[in-house]
């Protein structure tokens, strides 16, 4: 009960805003991993697979995980700011499987926006990937991202 009091009562946009950049960094790596294994099993190299994310056409590893850090840090701020939100309307009514099944739904969110939108403009690599590790990977992110979140509502 004393979480949820802090979180309804004193938690400000600006401590969600870093609370979910820094889960949000921490579910994108645990992604990235999914990725970067799903891949490995089809016969990728690691370090390929993270030359996906590179934005230009150089398919620099560090490029790639630096920039997914970065947009998962990004995404993860507004599930921050969302989840304090979800937080003060339902206080102690939300469950972890309620946080889970929100995670796992804007993991999904996430993943439609990637795979009809973002990744067709930049002919990335990662359509090359099956749908549905890439669907998996941004599941485990949302997941990784309400369950870390949970913890302090």
């Amino acid at each position: 009960m004393e979480n949820t009091k802090r979180i309804t009562q004193t938690m400000s946009v600006g401590d969600a805003a870093v609370e979910g950049l820094m889960y949000g960094i921490a579910a994108g790596l645990a992604m990235a991993l999914i990725i970067v294994v799903s891949e490995w099993f089809i016969g990728v190299a690691p370090l390929t697979v993270l030359g996906y994310f590179d934005g230009g056409r150089n398919a620099s590893p560090f490029l790639g995980a630096f920039t997914h850090v970065a947009v998962s840090g990004i995404y993860g701020v507004a599930f921050g700011i969302g989840a304090m939100l979800v937080a003060r309307m339902f206080g102690a009514r939300m469950t972890r499987g309620m946080w889970l099944a929100l995670g796992i739904l804007y993991g999904a969110l996430i993943f439609v926006m990637a795979e009809w939108i973002v990744l067709p403009r930049t002919s990335s690599p990662l359509l090359e990937m099956p749908m549905w590790a890439l669907a998996v990977a941004h599941f485990i992110y949302g997941a990784v991202l309400a369950v870390l979140c949970a913890r302090n509502k």
